[in-house]
């Protein structure tokens, strides 16, 4: 479940470092006012910036989580964090992140 979220987050972030790219790109290469559009070029770049950070932030913080392991009943793979085995029935203690 934690991998799911980090790599759809990562896969926004993706997103948006691109559009801002694209944007920066687009902004440097039609210039109409260089004056009044210099606040907004460096908005772009800082929002760029804050954006790397995060992503840097989520690959340093994320854990690998697992989300199988083996009933140590049975050994059939079940859930990480099940608390009963779907093949014998046993209880079992849920792993713990």
């Amino acid at each position: 479940m934690v991998e799911k979220k980090v790599l759809a987050a990562s896969e926004r972030l993706s997103v948006a470092q691109e559009q801002l790219d694209a944007a920066i790109q687009a902004h440097d290469a039609n210039r109409p006012d260089i004056e009044a559009m210099k606040e907004v070029s460096e908005r772009l770049r800082e929002a760029r910036l804050f954006i790397d950070k995060i992503q840097q932030h989520i690959e340093a913080t994320a854990e690998v989580v697992p989300s199988m392991r083996g009933c140590p009943a049975c050994g059939k793979s079940i859930r990480a964090q099940a608390t009963l085995c779907g093949h014998c029935w046993a209880k079992v203690d849920p792993q713990r992140a």
